[in-house]
């Protein structure tokens, strides 16, 4: 989820406890709190495999937001020596477990359990940006800021809309999921699988995938008009002996298969070598305006590998979201 609505969730608990607690640190703390875990963002400078390992891991896990929030505590013990221990722990754990919550219920996937177990799970009923969520929340906190003599009650309001929202959308999907189940039955579509993830706009707009053995294929869906099954734009799968294969030249291609939800494949001839592109459809956005912003025309956390005429890999490209692109040269 995207540092407003962390910020925001934190304003909103500082709100919620504000006594006996110094009004000015305790919103500071909750602050902190709630956007402590994403500084794992900070491993993006050591490289794209250790953030696609890393982020959302052990500072998103119970066990990292433990440590955190007695890290934490300790620092503002120390600057504030009356600043109570176990109340200053309940409120950063909290804190920390909203967090989680929020991040939990996007399709990015967070590491829970981690480091006993590096499963990454993910709700999937929340777009990584949620605008209709994120001015809502902000809203609320507004209005609590605005209210001295309801602020408290504003606030649990607040705090309970952020918990509610994901469910709510869950229960979208599920709708979702039952209605594009049953226009591809009534169109005589094959399918294996079918999969509802969140795209921009959810809950109003989701991103249809249709699994078979080969295959994904992918098309918008809108609660009003259905799903776009006429539309609906094809991709191979990627195998798990390529990354295998490609993964004894550069271990960031077994790390790839690992992070991947839905992994496709692309090749292209380029003269004396081939582009092999690798990507994950959970970042590829059926919504045309979107697709048109990407730089280099690759969605996010693509992995492209250039393979010589002996099929071994040369240099790879890796896709930041925002479209940046990492190039690193194995020869």
């Amino acid at each position: 989820m995207d540092p407003v609505t962390h910020i925001t969730s934190g304003i909103l608990g500082a709100q919620f406890v504000s006594k006996p607690f110094s009004r000015r640190f305790i919103i500071l703390f909750c602050i902190i709190a709630a956007w402590l875990p994403d500084i794992d963002n900070l491993i993006t400078f050591l490289g794209p495999e250790l953030y696609l390992i890393h982020h959302r891991g052990i500072t998103h896990s119970f066990a990292g937001g433990l440590i955190l929030s007695i890290l934490l505590v300790a620092v503002f013990r120390l600057f504030i020596k009356s600043f109570p221990i176990i109340k200053g722990l309940i409120i950063s754990f909290s804190m920390f477990l909203i967090h989680i919550y929020l991040d939990l219920a996007t399709s990015y996937g967070t590491q829970i359990f981690y480091p006993f177990n590096n499963t990454r799970y993910s709700l999937d009923a929340v777009y990584i940006v949620d605008l209709f969520y994120t001015f809502s929340i902000a809203g609320i906190c507004f209005l609590s800021f605005r209210s001295k003599n309801h602020q408290k009650r504003i606030a649990a309001i607040g705090l309970a809309w952020i918990l509610i929202y994901p469910v709510v959308c869950l229960s979208i999907r599920h709708t979702v999921l039952y209605r594009v189940e049953s226009e591809l039955q009534r169109n005589s579509i094959p399918f294996e699988k079918v999969h509802i993830s969140p795209e921009l706009f959810t809950p109003l707009f989701w991103r249809v995938i249709v699994e078979d053995r080969k295959t994904y294929k992918i098309a918008g869906f809108n609660i009003f008009n259905t799903c776009g099954t006429k539309s609906f734009i094809k991709f191979d799968k990627a195998e798990p002996y390529m990354f295998k294969k490609f993964g004894e030249c550069a271990s960031i291609f077994n790390t790839y298969a690992w992070f991947a939800s839905y992994p496709v494949i692309k090749t292209e001839n380029t003269g004396q070598s081939q582009l092999i592109t690798f990507g994950d459809l959970r970042f590829y956005s059926t919504i045309d305006f979107v697709r048109k912003l990407l730089k280099n025309n690759e969605p996010p956390f693509s992995l492209t590998a250039k393979v010589n005429k002996s099929h071994k890999v040369i240099e790879y490209y890796y896709y930041k979201p925002g479209g940046t692109k990492i190039i690193q040269h194995l020869e």
